[in-house]
């Protein structure tokens, strides 16, 4: 059975867990007790126009959060049917290679989990820590505060990809084993679930399947978001505004083997840049452009995971313009320095 695997001695004590980090006990039992008032909120506008509530944590917090995940979360093997945000040095994992294993499929099945970063508790992700880890309660206890957020995952943290990707660690592969025994190919970015056939499916076995995901997400206290569910068959378009989309999974077209992004969307992300460079020229600085940039990047990496040329380019042209936004920033807090230093 395909499932995630952390295939390394597992930590019974916070002396051993300080040793693993570098960091001193009492310091990571210090941050791991008021950890929730360690973020800085970084909401970011979605494409249809509403707001994503993000996090980024503030040092120290974010130092350790880092460690933890090169020292403890990037070592899981994960199987192949997850997706979002890891770093294999086998197989590169991006909405590409989500997106290909359904290429060519007759039937698909679009599913998205409601809230999902805001529905995974403190409870799970210590049962991710002593259950899959091996780690002791008291140790997993420590690590679930350090990387939670008033008792949940926060959406930005650098370790709350990693703990999306595990939290049905323990009831997943099941049910990605018994889809793949009946010809079923299942995989998950993040909140996006999708299952696919190669051939067409009874009204009855849709129902089936859209009955197993529920039933998983319950597990974990998740629920499925109903407005975007949706059953597609090959050949089959989505209606929109300016004409017909082509079928997507995780935003690349399937209809063939090689997934790629469409013309349309293209030429979006080419003004979603150029727009993101004229209003650097109007904002105040770095930290009124940042949601932006980081929404226009996430776009810019659909491109570099199809292999598009545009894709470095863009990304190149958006990291020069970070820079020059942040330098102003950095200046200022140059100067305050040295007025202080003068005044001393």
């Amino acid at each position: 059975m395909d499932a995630p695997r952390y295939p390394f001695k597992p930590i019974h004590s916070l002396k051993a867990l300080s040793l693993a980090l570098g960091e001193p006990v009492e310091l990571l039992q210090s941050l791991a007790k008021r950890s929730s008032n360690l973020y800085r909120h970084v909401p970011q506008t979605k494409k249809d126009g509403s707001v994503r509530d993000t996090y980024d944590a503030y040092e120290p917090l974010k130092a350790i959060q880092r460690k933890i995940v090169d020292r403890f979360l990037v070592r899981v093997r994960y199987p192949d049917y997850l997706h979002g945000g890891i770093k294999d040095p086998n197989v590169r994992r991006s909405i590409y290679s989500n997106a290909r294993i359904h290429g060519r499929a007759k039937t698909i099945l679009l599913q998205d989990i409601k809230d999902f970063f805001p529905s995974i508790s403190v409870r799970y992700v210590q049962q991710i820590f002593s259950g899959l880890f091996g780690f002791s309660e008291e140790v997993a206890q420590v690590l679930a505060l350090l990387t939670t957020r008033h008792g949940v995952v926060p959406q930005g943290a650098s370790t709350s990809g990693y703990l999306a990707n595990l939290i049905f660690w323990d009831v997943e592969p099941a049910l990605v084993a018994r889809l793949h025994a009946r010809g079923f190919k299942y995989s998950r970015f993040a909140d996006d679930i999708t299952i696919s056939a190669m051939t067409s499916l009874e009204r009855t076995t849709l129902t089936e399947l859209v009955g197993a995901v529920t039933d998983l997400l319950a597990k974990k206290g998740c629920q499925q978001k109903r407005s975007k569910l949706h059953i597609r068959k090959r050949g089959q378009t989505i209606l929109a505004k300016a004409g017909f989309e082509p079928l997507t999974v995780t935003g690349l077209s399937v209809f063939n083997e090689k997934p790629s992004l469409s013309k349309a969307e293209r030429k979006a992300i080419r003004a979603a840049v150029k727009h993101t460079e004229d209003q650097a020229a109007q904002v105040s600085g770095w930290t009124e452009l940042e949601p932006m940039f980081r929404s226009v990047m996430g776009r810019v990496g659909r491109l570099i995971a199809c292999g598009h040329p545009d894709g470095e380019r863009y990304k190149q042209r958006l990291k020069s313009l970070k820079a020059r936004c942040q330098v102003p920033l950095l200046e200022r807090y140059a100067d305050q320095g040295a007025s202080q230093s003068s005044l001393d």
